[in-house]
């Protein structure tokens, strides 16, 4: 994938910001996101880097108490415990508005994709079987800093369902980016497509989507420039993974200056 280089607490050359909060057990938002300002070259190259957080993973242990369980919730876990994730939210919100308005700080363009990874265990109340789509969604945005703005301008990408496979084309669209082959038909994918549904297969292996209602469709009731557009990313897909490659061969992932 061309990372350069995996920063762990552990690593050859650990990361440099591990403080947790209010005893968490995990380091903090605000740490992690100290960590990506310190990689954010000064320089015009193009940069990417992708965080992820541990803040509000089990086990949640933050003493204070800015928020308080007053009814009943839907869970089979101790009110301390909903209280104690509420509050490690509450932090969440406040690191990623200071990191937020570092970033906007910059000179440099910045384009960040931020999104949830799943619903917390503790909670009862999403039923994943008769509602999957809510067990199964999660919160996320796509922001660039004025700098971007100045120098891209911006798109509207905006979408209520989006499949994480898209984000990469949304942020390029935003940015009026061009791309190579590949990326074109991602976004036309993006554009002509409904969101696809991960979460679900049939048995003969066929794509469920999402449409912008919420509504599950099956591959069978796309239109027939949909399911070429599907077919046609499933033949690109199948040949650089378990195929022999033959797009490698060609300028299908050439670089677009």
């Amino acid at each position: 994938m061309g990372i350069n280089y995996f920063y762990t607490t552990d690593s050859g050359k650990p990361i440099q910001y591990t403080a947790s909060i209010d005893d968490g057990s995990n380091i903090s938002d605000n740490s992690a996101y100290k960590n990506v300002l310190s990689k954010i070259s000064k320089g015009d190259g193009s940069q990417f880097i992708q965080l992820l957080t541990m803040q509000n993973h089990l086990p949640w242990t933050f003493s204070g108490r800015d928020y308080n369980v007053i009814e009943p919730t839907d869970s089979n876990i101790d009110l301390d415990t909903v209280e104690s994730y509420l509050q490690g939210l509450h932090y969440t919100d406040r690191a990623t508005k200071s990191f937020l308005d570092r970033l906007n700080k910059l000179e440099r363009p910045v384009t960040l994709v931020w999104y949830g990874d799943h619903w917390p265990g503790i909670f009862s109340f999403v039923n994943t079987t008769t509602d999957a789509l809510s067990a199964h969604s999660t919160p996320y945005f796509i922001w660039q800093n004025d700098a971007a703005k100045k120098a891209n301008g911006t798109v509207d990408v905006s979408q209520k369902y989006a499949d994480p496979s898209d984000f990469t084309a949304m942020m390029m669209k935003m940015n009026n980016m061009k791309v190579d082959p590949y990326w074109a038909l991602k976004t036309e994918l993006l554009e002509k497509v409904p969101a696809i549904n991960n979460y679900k297969r049939d048995d003969d292996g066929k794509i469920s989507f999402i449409d912008k209602s919420g509504k599950s469709i099956d591959e069978s009731s796309l239109t027939s420039n949909q399911q070429k557009l599907v077919k046609d990313f499933k033949l690109v897909q199948y040949d650089i993974t378990t195929g022999k490659n033959y797009l490698l061969k060609t300028k299908f992932f050439q670089k677009v200056k």
